[in-house]
């Protein structure tokens, strides 16, 4: 058990910076499979997808990634964005996402 949690931390924290550090030009297209988001420019996986989306929305990288890992979504089950992600759901996630009113973004 403590592998995998150093293991998603791991991913998490290495992802993160690229969350922010994207070009704007490289937007999002679809998901492509289980594991994997086109963008303009090439693939990446859901997990960077979801907080790319979500970057937009969080300036603060620690705030980001502690709303990835520990609040539950109740409109998706109650799940956090990292479980849904890993059970496959990272459209979901992305759905609920751009369905925040602007009022949050």
């Amino acid at each position: 058990m403590r592998a995998k949690r150093n293991q998603r931390d791991f991913l998490a924290t290495t992802l993160l910076p690229q969350a922010y550090a994207t070009d704007p030009h490289d937007r999002i297209i679809c998901a492509v499979g289980r594991d994997a988001y086109s963008t303009i420019f090439g693939l990446i996986p859901t997990a960077l997808a979801v907080l790319r989306i979500a970057a937009e929305i969080e300036p603060v990288p620690c705030l980001l990634l502690d709303w990835y890992q520990n609040d539950p979504i109740d409109e998706l089950g109650g799940y956090t964005a990292e479980q849904l992600v890993s059970m496959g759901r990272g459209e979901a996630v992305i759905g609920f996402l751009r369905r925040l009113p602007r009022t949050y973004r």
